[in-house]
């Protein structure tokens, strides 16, 4: 779970999926399932706030994620 905060970020928003709470659908049968990789929210925040290169994250910055698109509209323009 991530929470953004701060005067940049377009928020108001919850941006998630929503895996649900019945047994089956927890996570090690004890926990909210994930639904987000916290490498894509950074990637958007880095490329978004920082003008970092999709390249440069995915190479540099978290090695092997190359497949991982960054989430966009984090932050407010």
């Amino acid at each position: 779970m991530a929470f953004l905060v701060g005067g940049a970020v377009a928020g108001g928003r919850v941006i998630a999926r929503w895996p649900g709470l019945k047994a089956d659908q927890l996570y090690q049968s004890r926990d909210l399932a994930p639904t987000t990789d916290l490498r894509a929210v950074l990637k958007g925040v880095l490329a978004d706030q920082f003008g970092v290169s999709a390249q440069a994250s995915a190479e540099k910055i978290f090695p092997e994620s190359v497949s991982l698109p960054p989430m966009k509209g984090l932050i407010a323009t």
